[in-house]
């Protein structure tokens, strides 16, 4: 990371940014970037098992999708801080003065919705699976509240970089 230019975007404005959001929705990232790597491991494995040992594993199937849905989760939130994510950039590009501030604070402000929404949701169906007691079906069987938790924290780091973005766009420290 340490080669990556800063971009405007990016650029971490404020106390709360720099001491607090960065290092919080970097961790995300790191964990995330560590997923990928295990994901990689376990393929292989499941690569070597099936089709050079022909003992096929029945478990590695259900943890890379679970293991996906965390990583993206989890590297969601240190995209959009580095401003690595997908964007429509279609009207942002050719925008300027008041209407490229306008339309940055949309789509922060569409960010955080759907971080909130997300989160919102998430919490409801982690507290359901725990009362309810959920279980996974499948050859691995684990708590299903226990596989959301990813996209809870992921929804909070996202929501909490926008908040920022947003609060330093209001007091001119981002453009």
């Amino acid at each position: 990371m340490s080669g990556h230019q800063n971009t405007a975007e990016e650029a971490p404005a404020s106390s709360l940014s720099r001491y607090i959001l960065h290092p919080l929705v970097w961790l995300g990232g790191a964990v995330s970037t560590a997923t990928i790597i295990a994901l990689f491991v376990v393929t292989i494995y499941a690569i070597v098992m099936r089709y050079l040992l022909g003992s096929p594993s029945l478990w590695t199937d259900e943890v890379t999708g679970w293991a996906l849905v965390a990583l993206v989760m989890l590297g969601t939130a240190e995209a959009y801080r580095r401003g690595d994510h997908i964007a429509v950039d279609l009207l942002s590009s050719k925008a300027t003065g008041f209407w490229k501030t306008l339309i940055n604070y949309v789509s922060d402000l569409a960010v955080l919705f759907f971080g909130t929404v997300l989160g919102i949701s998430t919490w409801e169906a982690i507290s359901f699976a725990k009362g309810f007691g959920s279980y996974t079906n499948g050859n691995v069987e684990m708590q299903t509240w226990i596989l959301q938790i990813p996209l809870l924290i992921g929804s909070f780091l996202l929501g909490l970089t926008a908040i920022t973005r947003i609060a330093e766009r209001a007091l001119g420290l981002r453009e």
